[in-house]
């Protein structure tokens, strides 16, 4: 019995990996699943700020997990950090999917996400600098993609992307 596929798209935060991963998932006819929006529909259901790190991620790979142990096949994003997220994606995806890592880059990523950051609307000013703050810490950590034994797809995604999202899913394929 075949694996279902999880085309990870991961990159430093600002490099474009949501929207590539939304496009992505669009091209294919797949689900995406964000881990942002899924952190962010379980702050709004609690509303109030989880611990993102702690039970918000926990919760994260449980969704996931859920759908390809379904067999379902699907588009996922993440900031992954070395040192940090390898044992995470070997414990919850690699052994349930064929994993492929879509990894993002783009000249501007960290002025992208600042600047993201602060017109947030909705959030208060407290925790879009602790935001901040917490990427300057994890910034060199996640520019390089993950060392998890997965096939790796570099994407420069400054403008539009290179390669080209038809071109990106006939590697995939």
């Amino acid at each position: 019995m075949r694996k279902p596929l999880l085309i990870l798209v991961s990159g430093a935060p600002g490099s474009g990996k949501t929207t590539l991963a939304g496009r992505l998932a669009d091209y294919m006819q797949i689900v995406h699943v964000p881990r942002d929006m899924v952190l962010r529909g379980i702050e709004m259901t609690e509303s109030k700020l989880i611990d993102r790190g702690g039970i918000g991620i926990q919760l994260y790979f449980e969704t996931v997990k859920s759908m390809l142990g379904s067999r379902i096949s699907l588009v996922t994003d993440g900031t992954l950090r070395k040192g940090l997220s390898e044992p995470d994606m070997q414990e919850h995806f690699i052994s349930y999917a064929t994993v492929i890592n879509v990894h993002t880059r783009a000249k501007n990523e960290h002025e992208r996400f600042v600047q993201r950051e602060k017109e947030r609307q909705g959030w208060s000013h407290q925790w879009v600098e602790g935001h901040i703050s917490t990427l300057n810490e994890i910034y060199d950590r996640t520019v390089d993609p993950l060392d998890i034994g997965v096939p790796v797809i570099e994407v420069d995604a400054t403008d539009g992307y290179d390669p080209t999202i038809p071109e990106i899913v006939r590697r995939i394929r």
